[in-house]
């Protein structure tokens, strides 16, 4: 089994209501956008680490969007400057970035709530790796409420990045309140801009990855891929804990096979 490694919180950005922790951490290989860490605060008032996507990553210093929702994520996002913590990853089955580069069609990715955390990294691996030769890129968000959207922020920057590598890339936000614009869901974006042959990574909450599904199964020729939530213990494979049901009737276990699965094997035809 792999070693934890002792990291140090480096920056701690408030984004909303979630927090931007970029991390040292000493020996980190490099992620694929999708993959995920186990994070346990050191010294820590939870048993177990909380899996957290890579958010973006330069050498050893690695970025998590983190939305504080339990005792083990509040814990997190209350670390400052200077802090420890235990890393574990990075781990789990990320993206396929060829894939979803490939210069015909498009790739949209589409994303709601702390589900844009692997995006920023997504975009820049595109950007890096292709530039001018990737698809065309569309990013979809949608949130709560804009103080929610603030966490728009780092897929923002990394999209204006990948600009200066010839990544063509545009971004949409819809906001479900209204505060800022129309009060839409990012399925209504997803409703109106999407095309046949279109390929999409999809991050976010199981209701909206659901109907994200629907509205691709009414579209010819859509590839669709999903980074799935789910509650981990261990996070390489081994309790079992995060297993799911697939839509053949076998299980898989979101942390070891996934947390990225094709769309087809999640929800069927």
């Amino acid at each position: 089994m792999r070693d934890r490694t002792l990291g140090r919180v480096v920056a701690n950005e408030p984004l909303g209501s979630m927090v931007r922790l970029s991390v040292r951490v000493p020996g980190w290989r490099a992620a694929v956008a999708g993959q995920f860490a186990l994070l346990q605060a050191e010294p820590s008032r939870c048993f177990l680490g909380r899996a957290v996507s890579v958010s973006d990553q330069r050498g050893e210093r690695v970025c998590f969007l983190i939305a504080p929702v339990g005792d083990g994520t509040r814990e997190l996002c209350s670390l400052a400057q200077g802090s420890s913590l235990w890393v574990l990853g990075p781990l789990g089955r990320g993206f396929g970035i060829s894939a979803l580069a490939r210069n015909s069609g498009r790739t949209v990715i589409v994303a709601g709530g702390v589900g844009v955390a692997p995006f920023p990294l997504l975009v820049r691996q595109m950007a890096e790796g292709y530039g001018a030769l990737a698809a065309q890129v569309l990013v979809l968000l949608g949130f709560r409420d804009s103080v929610q959207s603030l966490a728009a922020d780092p897929v923002r920057e990394a999209v204006a990045a990948s600009e200066g590598l010839g990544l063509r890339c545009r971004l949409e936000v819809a906001v479900e309140d209204g505060s800022r614009g129309p009060a839409e869901k990012v399925t209504d974006l997803l409703e109106r801009h999407l095309m046949p042959g279109d390929r999409l990574a999809v991050c976010g909450p199981d209701v909206m990855a659901a109907a994200v599904w629907r509205v691709c199964s009414r579209t010819d020729g859509v590839q669709a891929w999903f980074s799935l939530e789910a509650k981990m213990a261990c996070g390489v494979g081994s309790c079992h804990g995060c297993a799911i049901e697939l839509a053949d009737g076998s299980a898989a276990r979101v942390c070891h096979e996934g947390p990225v699965f094709c769309g087809r094997e999640v929800f069927g035809d």
